[in-house]
């Protein structure tokens, strides 16, 4: 019950560099040959209790492939797959790598798997512990003698990076980290996010907003943002610490699509609902031929395209609630009264009334019910505390006699259910 929680998934770091003569220069972004990495991706652990993922057409296999063909040398990079990811194989990894940069290297990390506040999990986490992201920081501070560093992960609550990244800035390093998920809420099972940034860092021309021939670290963030928002109602993590929004990651590819060419009332980039095999799928415009509209689409490995006609798409609407508004929200499918904090890319950071702070977290419309007064909460709730955390249950029967309950974790297996005392409680509501 207390496992961390997770679901996946990987992203992924790459460049679009055609030759020498076209290569970014070092102090504007992105270089191969001088960019160093760790790639670490787990799919399944040696704990065959922790739920694994399919390994077809796996995106950290391909995030090391594609930065060997786009010029990065191979003894800069160590990848540590699934039974190689073992927490010491991260550290002696970083550390290597690390010890090979030279004053002008730019430094990469990636995870792809499982992770938790402040940790990700390595393939023998259950009987070494987790990995700790503060890890990278100890590293770089005693090998990396280059200057910048960029974070990516695709796991959740992989936003905790941005912690990392800050800290490397104290340090004097310019960082910045971007992941699939807030610090605050877990990531989707799907490679949404690792599509996202290898479409960016291969130069996809749509990307490209201020048509400047680049794709950039801050529009890379801005598409990650949006295609976590639209096809996985999800709030991605950005922080920028020293390495400006203006670094570019690659140079762009084709030309760019006219928006004045538009077949009818959408928009070049919008997020559409189409009609597909299985029902209606979330899309993107990403063109137009012969009157109707080009949707592209993010499956679970796959990126495909398929022409609609302007009366088959539906649009998407996002509803906000008012700063400081009282609402309903499910929480591990009970409702529970919060009051929203603020509002961000459509996003609300609610805080659970009664509940401590640490439980605030990011929820989209479809968690949020409306009114309380529609949706009144349980008045049964209490918090218990496990392992030095309280967490949200209630009380299933009592003994009156030992001054003992018998509660049960919200969202948990019945398994967990337990006796405890006062000691140990304490009410919500």
């Amino acid at each position: 019950m207390k496992a961390v929680q997770t679901i996946l998934l990987a992203a992924a770091a790459t460049v679009s560099i055609l030759g020498a003569s076209e290569h970014i220069p070092a102090a504007a972004g992105l270089e191969p040959e001088k960019t160093y990495a760790v790639i670490v991706g787990v799919l399944e652990w040696a704990d065959k209790g922790i739920g694994g993922f399919g390994k077809e057409n796996r995106k950290d296999q391909e995030l090391y492939d594609t930065l060997v063909r786009i010029g990065m040398p191979t003894n800069n990079m160590i990848l540590l797959l699934d039974d190689r990811a073992t927490l010491g194989g991260i550290c002696t990894a970083l550390s290597n790598v690390l010890g090979r940069t030279t004053p002008d290297s730019t430094f990469i990390f990636y995870y792809a798997g499982h992770g938790g506040s402040g940790v990700f999990l390595n393939y023998d986490c259950a009987s070494t512990g987790n990995f700790n992201v503060s890890e990278i920081t100890v590293a770089a501070k005693k090998q990396f003698k280059g200057r910048n560093v960029l974070l990516m992960a695709d796991c959740c609550f992989s936003g905790g990076l941005g912690t990392v990244a800050a800290n490397l800035a104290a340090a004097g390093f310019k960082a910045a980290s971007l992941t699939s998920a807030d610090p605050s809420v877990p990531s989707s099972g799907n490679w949404t996010f690792t599509q996202t940034i290898l479409d960016a860092l291969n130069g996809n021309v749509l990307f490209d907003e201020d048509h400047d021939g680049f794709v950039t670290l801050g529009e890379a963030a801005a598409e990650v943002a949006a295609e976590m928002k639209f096809r996985e109602y999800q709030p991605s993590g950005y922080t920028v610490a020293g390495l400006p929004d203006s670094w570019r990651l690659a140079r762009t590819k084709g030309a760019p699509v006219s928006a004045e060419q538009a077949p009818g009332k959408f928009m070049l980039k919008q997020y559409v609902n189409a009609p597909r095999e299985d029902g209606l799928c979330v899309g993107r415009v990403i063109g137009w031929e012969t009157g109707r509209y080009l949707i592209g689409f993010y499956d679970y490995t796959e990126k495909t395209q398929a022409p609609f006609e302007p009366s088959q798409l539906g649009s998407i609407e996002f509803k906000t609630f008012e700063t400081g508004k009282v609402v309903t929200v499910s929480w591990r499918n009970e409702p529970v009264a919060a009051k929203v904090v603020r509002q961000q890319n459509g996003f609300h950071w609610i805080s659970y009334i009664g509940w401590p702070s640490d439980w605030d977290e990011y929820v989209n419309e479809d968690r949020i019910l409306g009114d309380p007064t529609n949706h009144p909460p349980r008045k049964d709730f209490v918090l218990v505390e496990w392992k030095d955390k309280w967490y949200p249950a209630t009380i299933i029967a009592t003994n009156t006699d030992e001054k003992s309950y018998y509660i049960h974790y919200v969202g948990d297996d019945p398994k967990w259910d337990e006796w405890v005392t006062d000691a140990r409680m304490k009410g919500i509501n």
